[in-house]
């Protein structure tokens, strides 16, 4: 009868050893829900409204060329350096004031606080038709950046050259979400009118195809909580393989007692 109890309990151990480390597929996967008449994808991704500390590439255009370099600060050398830095565009770019304005050449001050990017060429262009004929204005965020935290596998901050960011690209920046990572409750800090926000959403559901979080926004910080007993939560290889050891073990002492 001992021998028996005996077996059995090696078993069970194997057992709970096993689920112990099993997380719900359900909880580690993308976007669960299926919906076979598809989801409406957010068709108008957020228009950055400018704030203070952005920082604006501008250039104004026209067909003399001696206009250009009064009102574009880039000299020839910038103009021929096509690597794009961090540096670069700092030192090329206007950056927007406490007050909400930017010093352009030629033009002086420009308050562009809480207007988008299309409103801020506008405005430029009238200011700037005052001095040339049919001037082009080009302005682009030269700072657009997303932050990543937590349990992802490269977290960092990360700088943008496109438009349009979605949360997935994001995380792909990031190496995507490690072993230990909450996927129903990560968690954005989000900058609103200069003010800043924490909201939650759940990468398992469908619905964030759908929500205000799947296209980010400048200076998002995404910060993936971890489970809630990471501590405990190994890899199935890992778990496996420790089955595998507390079995060989457990039935090595049953063979020997049996032997006994």
């Amino acid at each position: 009868m001992r021998k028996t109890n005996l077996f059995f309990l090696v078993i069970i151990s194997i057992t709970l050893i096993f689920f112990s480390g099993c997380t719900p597929v359900s909880k580690i996967t993308y976007m669960n829900s299926i919906n076979k008449e598809g989801w409406g994808i957010s068709p108008i991704p957020p228009k950055h409204k400018i704030e203070i500390g952005d920082i604006l590439m501008i250039k104004v255009i026209s067909k003399n060329e001696e206009s250009n370099k009064l009102f574009n600060v880039e000299t020839n050398t910038n103009n021929a350096n096509t690597t794009t830095t961090a540096a670069n565009l700092y030192l090329n770019g206007f950056t927007v004031s406490q007050e909400g304005n930017i010093e352009l050449p030629n033009v002086g001050t420009v308050n562009l606080l809480n207007k988008t990017l299309e409103e801020a060429r506008e405005i430029i262009t009238v200011q700037a038709s005052e001095y040339i004929t049919d001037p082009y204005v080009v302005v682009k965020l030269a700072n657009f950046e997303v932050t990543v935290l937590g349990e992802v596998n490269n977290p960092g901050t990360f700088p943008v050259y496109k438009d349009n960011l979605t949360i997935f690209d994001a995380l792909a920046m990031a190496g995507d979400i490690n072993d230990y990572g909450n996927l129903r409750k990560v968690k954005i800090v989000r900058s609103n009118n200069n003010k800043k926000k924490v909201y939650f959403f759940d990468l398992t559901e469908s619905k964030i195809l759908e929500s205000n979080f799947y296209y980010l926004n400048n200076k998002d910080l995404v910060y993936v909580q971890p489970l809630k007993f990471k501590g405990l939560k190994k890899s199935q290889s890992q778990i496996l393989l420790s089955s595998l050891t507390t079995f060989a073990v457990l039935f090595n002492a049953y063979l020997n007692f049996r032997q006994d």
